[in-house]
């Protein structure tokens, strides 16, 4: 009895095997386990497509290519997801990481795409500049508490990628469509409509779900000097190797509500980017923190999380009602 049993456990597992190999196959993270395949994409809330890659032949003979031996930045690094023996890397599909072009913005209802630098603003207080901030609405600008010291005017003063001059004013989160956000997000109330803003009458999609460790991301740099963007395709590492990494093992900077990007290009100076945007899927999820590469040499910047609570919840409650948890019960 117990012969037959282990064989049909064996086949069992090889299907499941061969399953998992396949194109078609998508992920789900359990909440007391590690990824598995399955096939009912709505049992799961922050459910995740497999990215669409290029050929293994592609990568071998790309010199940009981290995995390539030819790249002097290829890295065995355990919180590297381009290792292909990492064995915390979920899927190890190859993801072209490095430098890439300036990311572009859906809006929320015509579904128009707009580039990243005309969203971004500079904020000044006392004519003196202290940071970056991003349109998401017509009359709505966030960035990150950490721009402000306590002693700060609730006015701030912005301007854009054309160098209009736009005035606002501090407003708490309750106040605006971001209920619920994270308490170091800060919303800034424009006293009027930007003239050239491509968001007038529109809103910037914002993430809907919760990243994934070694999700593919875009990490947005904006220049000052240039008027530009630089821009990285880079993923999201574990918050225990970001501690690591920034000797913060008691939780005291990188908390449990924050990103953790990897940032590919060390720098020897830390650069104060803060209220930079994280994009992924063409939508905004996150606001720099602390600048990139702070402390100097860590190779991981911090994000806090952004995301439209209301399309959260309405997506969520969709999706317990196709599940037909009621039959599942009964």
């Amino acid at each position: 009895m117990l012969r037959p049993l282990c064989i049909i456990q064996i086949l069992l597992l090889a299907f499941l095997a061969n399953e998992s190999e396949s194109s078609n196959t998508h992920l789900h993270r359990y909440m007391l386990d590690t990824y598995k395949p399955q096939h009912n994409r709505k049992t799961q809330m922050n459910y995740k497509r497999r990215r669409t890659v290029r050929s293994d032949h592609e990568m071998a003979i790309d010199p940009n290519n981290p995995n390539n031996p030819n790249n002097p930045n290829n890295s065995d690094s355990p919180d590297n997801p381009n290792n292909l023996n990492n064995p915390n890397n979920p899927n190890n599909d190859t993801v072209q990481y490095g430098h890439s072009k300036e990311p572009v913005v859906t809006l929320t209802n015509s579904d128009k795409k707009v580039p990243l630098h005309e969203l971004m603003v500079r904020l000044y207080q006392q004519n003196k500049y202290i940071c970056m901030g991003t349109v998401i609405s017509e009359m709505l600008v966030i960035t990150t508490s950490t721009c402000f010291n306590l002693a700060s005017s609730e006015v701030v003063t912005m301007k854009m990628y054309d160098d209009e001059v736009l005035e606002g004013k501090r407003v708490a989160l309750n106040q605006t469509y971001l209920k619920g956000a994270d308490p170091m997000l800060v919303a800034i109330q424009l006293t009027k409509s930007p003239k050239n803003s491509k968001v007038t009458g529109d809103t910037v999609k914002l993430c809907d779900s919760e990243l994934e460790i070694y999700e593919p991301i875009e990490l947005p740099l904006w220049i000052r000097s240039r008027h530009s963007i630089h821009s990285q395709t880079t993923y999201i590492i574990p918050m225990q190797a970001c501690r690591l990494r920034m000797r913060d093992p008691e939780a005291m900077v990188a908390t449990d509500t924050m990103i953790c990007v990897k940032n590919m290009k060390y720098t020897a100076q830390c650069q104060l980017a803060m209220g930079n945007p994280l994009v992924h899927d063409e939508r905004i999820c996150g606001i720099n923190v602390a600048g990139h590469n702070c402390p100097a040499y860590t190779g991981v910047d911090l994000y806090i999380r952004v995301y439209d609570a209301l399309a959260f919840s309405i997506m969520g409650m969709e999706i317990i009602k196709n599940s037909r948890i009621e039959d599942t019960i009964l």
